[in-house]
């Protein structure tokens, strides 16, 4: 088939690489696409597709009726792949690895035997709670709802619930948050000691306000599009099984 890709950093260089290696081609022309993927957040400004001065309504008019067009974005006639199961779980991979390199580069201490808290108990934080365990680390992780306290106190964890952060905030070395709304207010942020580090690795509109927190004296670390910065390779290959799947299931 032929690909037409816009992407906004070097998971799609290899994406493209894989797609070329199973056997279908690569073409820079809208109008001759069978399959066009756009950015996991394709139109960031509402206008344009991300990364690029196309406008991305007067783009998709270049597409060819019948083509196959992937984007992050919930329209009509675009297939939202950041949407698929598959992603979600297999995109907390590289994620996870990428928030615990981050941790590494700006703590002071090891992650084994630190004070973890993960900030929500989706794909990502369940699988970075379990990665920080396997490292020695002493991990709480919040969640709202009942049973994903179950999960954590089975799988090892401190479970506590989103709204009572505040109250094991300050016993906490290393802080991930990986959802994305507010959820760490100032009474939260208040509580973060000042040899510790908070990590967002959520995307906008973030899980707090990072101004204000390094207005707090916060030490405020924003990872953001991790798979895509530290694991590129990793990245791409998953999108390009992702896409596969869904085009076999067309």
């Amino acid at each position: 088939m032929k690909f037409l890709i816009i992407g906004n950093d070097k998971r799609y260089d290899y994406l493209a690489r894989e797609l070329v290696s199973s056997g279908h081609s690569l073409i820079d022309t809208a109008g001759e696409a069978e399959v066009v993927v756009l950015p996991m957040l394709a139109c960031a400004d509402g206008v344009h597709i991300t990364g690029t001065d196309l406008v991305l309504e007067e783009f998709l008019q270049q597409v060819p009726k019948g083509a196959v067009v992937f984007g992050g974005i919930d329209r009509e006639g675009i297939i939202n792949y950041v949407k698929a199961p598959s992603l979600r779980v297999f995109n907390a991979i590289p994620t996870a690895e990428g928030a615990i390199a981050l941790a590494m580069e700006n703590s002071p201490r090891t992650i084994w035997q630190s004070n973890c808290l993960v900030v929500g108990s989706g794909h990502i934080g369940k699988y970075l709670a379990g990665k920080l365990r396997d490292m020695g680390a002493n991990v709480t992780l919040s969640m709202r709802r009942d049973e994903d306290a179950a999960y954590a106190g089975m799988c090892g964890f401190q479970p506590v619930k989103t709204g009572e952060i505040a109250r094991v905030m300050g016993e906490q070395d290393i802080i991930f948050n990986t959802v994305p709304a507010r959820v760490l207010g100032e009474e939260e942020l208040s509580q973060i000691r000042s040899d510790a580090v908070l990590i967002e690795i959520a995307s906008t509109p973030h899980g707090f306000d990072i101004d204000k927190a390094k207005e707090m004296g916060v030490q405020v670390v924003v990872g953001s599009s991790l798979p895509g910065t530290m694991s590129p390779m990793t990245a791409g290959k998953i999108i390009a099984q992702v896409l596969t799947s869904l085009l076999a299931e067309r």
